[in-house]
């Protein structure tokens, strides 16, 4: 058996030694520095998936659900959004973009960035993956269309790592902070929009919306202190009732009819409750709704905390009072039965099918909903629709009074305090009827309150003139027969045909 003397052993060492000398030497002094980076972060990489390949758990965040086509993932967008917040001092590359010019720049993960970071001393690595969609191509002979589609639709996701140990921690703990995260941020960050049916073809079809930017708040509405404070209070009341509203067994919604004179700010005070609640507005024509299966289909595609308004209910095909109905049946039949024909072509939707949406089963398909019916004539409404569970509150929206002038006033014309015109004003008001529309089309003219006053003042008086009960003269309408006048009473009410036809 040959031995290795010390003398071979030592020579082999040097020798080995100065070849990896060499190799050292020229690795640094041919491979460029970039080069020699991207190796060692790949063997890092390398080495790091091997030993933790089984000491790590990972959650897999699709941009679009499984199955559903055009389902996007909320979970997605939560991580996207609170990853952005994070990524701008830690990550060495980063996506940048700005939607449009109203926007702040947004930063996202590059592909291959990686994120770490400790959550209740939990150790916790992301990583932004996206792949090539033909990478999936070669899957579809043996998956169905649908899922082929989801699946070619998945190319961006997010990976999350983290010790198995922390599992549960990191899904009811982790999890559930950065969604509220992302609601909380959506929710200051939202744009109230305003949805109506798009009835292209004249068919009823789906919600349309644009940007609702009314401006209108509840500072500016002019109506009683009292009744405003009393709806602001119940919609807060409203909103803070989530597990009342299940503990009880009812749907979390609420339903207000607006009622009283055109002009007397029922459309303002929708506006107002819009923006205090940050809710979205659906406007809903039931005139162009088909029937009831349409109407439901479109109710349930609303969303949560949103306001759905029906406008001038009262005009609504079939929702007015059915005795009403009933009184008229037998009276002009043949007419009757030719607006039956024109309506059924237009619109068959029942009282009966708004009211189980309102207020029967379907009603608990959706949280945080507010129904909002107005109407100028309330004694025209069937009573079944104004119960309470499906209006419950009544809102009188009344004619101006002197209160609800002041807050125009402060709006307008910025009078805080009194006017000598005010004791004029207020007798004028209480003397009339004018609607907050109307007085604030007299305050907009001018920006000089007196000015601007003084037009209200005509204007107020000339209303009063109209309304006052009109003298008749009747010695000068009768040119001078005061006995065939008299004569001509029945029963106390003049008939002025048989005085005319003597002439």
């Amino acid at each position: 058996m040959p031995m290795f003397s010390a003398s071979s052993l030592f020579s082999a060492y040097a020798s080995l030694t100065a070849l990896v000398t060499l190799i050292q030497q020229f690795y640094h002094q041919i491979v460029p520095k970039q080069v020699r980076n991207y190796i060692s972060l790949k063997l890092e990489e390398w080495f790091t998936k091997a030993s933790s390949a089984t000491t790590s758990f990972t959650l897999v965040i699709e941009q679009f659900e499984d199955g559903e086509f055009d389902s996007f993932n909320q979970v997605y967008s939560a991580c996207e959004a609170y990853l952005a917040s994070k990524l701008r001092s830690t990550s060495t590359r980063l996506k940048v973009s700005r939607p449009n010019k109203k926007d702040r720049v947004s930063f996202k993960l590059a592909q291959g960035e990686k994120f770490s970071e400790v959550f209740e001393g939990i150790q916790l690595e992301w990583s932004f993956i996206c792949n090539n969609a033909t990478n999936y191509s070669s899957h579809s002979d043996v998956e169905d269309s649908r899922s082929s589609k989801s699946r070619l639709r998945n190319n961006f996701y997010f990976e999350l790592s983290f010790d198995p140990d922390y599992k549960d921690k990191v899904l009811d703990s982790y999890l559930p902070y950065i969604l509220k995260f992302y609601d909380d941020m959506v929710e200051k960050k939202k744009d109230l929009k305003l949805y109506t049916l798009d009835c292209g073809g004249g068919k009823s079809g789906s919600w349309r919306s644009v940007k609702f930017k009314h401006p209108f708040t509840f500072d500016a509405l002019a109506m009683e202190p009292e009744v405003k404070k009393a709806v602001v209070d119940d919609l807060e009341r409203f909103l803070g009732r989530r597990e009342f509203y299940k503990k009880v067994g009812r749907a979390w919604k609420r339903g207000y009819l607006l009622y009283g004179p055109p002009g007397t700010g029922k459309s303002s005070l929708i506006a107002a409750m819009a923006n205090h609640l940050k809710f979205d507005v659906y406007d809903l024509q039931l005139s162009s709704v088909l029937n009831d299966s349409v109407l439901r289909r479109l109710l349930l595609s609303t969303s949560n905390k949103s306001i759905l308004v029906i406008e001038d209910i009262d005009c609504s095909l079939g929702l007015a009072d059915r005795q009403v109905h009933l009184v008229n049946e037998g009276k002009d039949k043949y007419r009757n039965d030719v607006d039956m024909d024109s309506h059924s072509q237009q619109s068959q939707i029942s009282l009966s099918g708004l009211l189980n949406f309102i207020d029967g089963l379907w009603s608990s398909c959706g949280d945080e909903r507010i129904f909002v019916f107005t109407t100028n004539h309330k004694e025209k409404l069937d009573s079944a629709l104004l119960r309470p569970g499906r209006m419950d509150m009544h809102i009188n929206m009344s004619y101006l009074t002197m209160p609800a002038f002041r807050i125009l006033a402060l709006n307008y014309l910025n009078i805080s305090g009194e006017h000598y015109l005010f004791k004029e004003i207020e007798e004028l008001i209480q003397a009339t009827k004018v609607s907050p529309a109307q007085v604030a089309e007299e305050l907009i003219r001018s920006d000089d309150p007196d000015i601007a006053l003084s037009s209200l003042v005509k204007m107020l008086k000339e209303q009063k003139m109209e309304h006052s009960p009109k003298k008749v003269n009747f010695t000068k309408l009768m040119n001078g027969k005061v006995g065939n006048c008299l004569g001509s009473y029945n029963n106390g009410v003049h008939d002025f045909s048989d005085d005319y036809s003597s002439d």
